[in-house]
């Protein structure tokens, strides 16, 4: 792997502890309603787009109706907790962007959530000013685990050579995208652990976003 010229996040579960509330709106939605649903049903959507989720309920679940009651109450109390409630950082996020900043290294966020929502929990947050560009799932035609949401990121990060952009993911839908992109990507877990099969396709596994800045130190040297 080359040095280490430019960074790109992932949003959901990376840089903020976002999946606990997605999944705590679909549960609560779920429950409401009466509709079997469960982790195991949430976690095969963990960094994915919403178009896949919902093609993918709609092959699972027979009552549409149900389904679309469903969809419409996680979404509403979603949007409700992301806009209004409290969301957290992750763990070494600030001193990790500081760190990039000071290095002149640039960061870009690529976020299978639209570009709006992105953009205004950056703003809310207060992290929009570290990062050099964003690129939402709605500005690409296909979601995380396909490629097309990395190969737009790296084209904002200003750098020719894809094996000096890194890539930070917790999902292992956002792995295999970062491989099929052929960029270099650590997994840092959030609510999931890889698969041995995909952990392969890492550069590193990290405990969290404290020890990129080591990673990338040692990579730079």
């Amino acid at each position: 792997m080359s040095k280490i010229k430019t960074v790109i996040f992932d949003m959901d579960g990376l840089m903020f502890d976002t999946e606990k509330i997605y999944y705590a709106a679909s549960q609560k939605a779920a429950d409401k309603i009466g509709m079997e649903y469960s982790f195991d049903v949430y976690s095969k959507f963990i960094g994915a787009g919403n178009d896949i989720m919902i093609k993918t309920l709609h092959e699972m679940y027979d009552d549409h109706d149900l389904l679309a009651q469903f969809l419409e109450d996680s979404e509403n109390d979603l949007q409700d907790q992301l806009r209004n409630g409290q969301v957290d950082l992750h763990e070494g996020l600030i001193e990790l962007l500081d760190y990039l900043k000071e290095k002149e290294i640039p960061a870009v966020v690529a976020s299978s959530t639209h570009r709006e929502l992105v953009e205004h929990l950056l703003e809310r947050l207060g992290v929009r000013h570290y990062f050099k560009d964003v690129v939402g799932g709605d500005e690409v035609p296909t979601a995380k685990p396909d490629p097309a949401i990395f190969n737009k990121a790296f084209t904002k990060t200003g750098i020719d050579n894809k094996e000096e952009a890194l890539i930070l993911e917790d999902s292992k839908n956002g792995v295999l995208a970062a491989a099929g992109a052929n960029i270099p990507v650590i997994h840092i877990p959030d609510m999931i652990n890889l698969d041995e099969e995909t952990a392969e396709k890492t550069v590193a596994i990290l405990p969290d976003l404290h020890h990129v800045i080591d990673f990338i130190e040692e990579k730079n040297k």
